[in-house]
């Protein structure tokens, strides 16, 4: 295994060696309470802003930030059953029974799970102190759903009026809603 807090081994490394190195990568968080533990390996699939109405009003807020992943890049641990609701025909999500935190999502047949960016980066996660440099692979790459969006968010992200699914995702024009 590779020292990840050593940058002048990552800097020297071939590329593809640099890659796998990448792909074995770790990040860790955890709910509120602590009881439940979400570890994720290698980069996400992508990182949505998502804007719609069912995740402004499970999270409070007018939008939600989760990475997504391939569900064999993600392990959860939890000291007690998690609560889950589906929330449409697609989604089901998970949270901390304890505490209520959201901790993941499982997406279509479970093949993808989204988590939300907030459990991986936490200021007193010291599981990932170290890692600081992997920010980027983590940086939002879209919104979702921002024809219901409560917000105008200004930056220079694609922004799609529903799904973003590759063949199925239709960019938002400015006055579509």
């Amino acid at each position: 295994s590779i020292s990840m807090t050593s940058c002048s081994v990552q800097r020297n490394m071939p590329s593809q060696e640099k890659e796998e190195s990448l792909a074995r990568r770790q990040r860790s968080g955890s709910c509120f309470c602590g009881n439940v533990t979400v570890t994720v390996t290698g980069k996400p699939i992508s990182v949505s802003i998502c804007h719609c109405t069912v995740c402004q009003r499970l999270c409070g807020s007018p939008f939600s930030v989760q990475s997504l992943h391939s569900a064999a890049n993600i392990s959860v641990s939890a000291s007690s059953p998690l609560w889950s609701i589906q929330t449409s025909k697609q989604v089901t999500r998970y949270r901390c029974q304890d505490c209520g935190s959201p901790v993941y999502a499982t997406l279509g047949r479970s093949s993808c799970w989204a988590v939300p960016r907030t459990i991986l980066f936490q200021d007193d996660n010291k599981n990932n102190k170290e890692k600081e440099g992997d920010d980027k692979d983590y940086n939002p790459t879209h919104h979702m759903h921002y024809s219901s969006r409560i917000i105008d968010v200004s930056d220079n992200l694609p922004k799609y009026v529903g799904t973003s699914h590759p063949g199925r995702g239709v960019l938002w024009n400015g006055d579509a809603t």
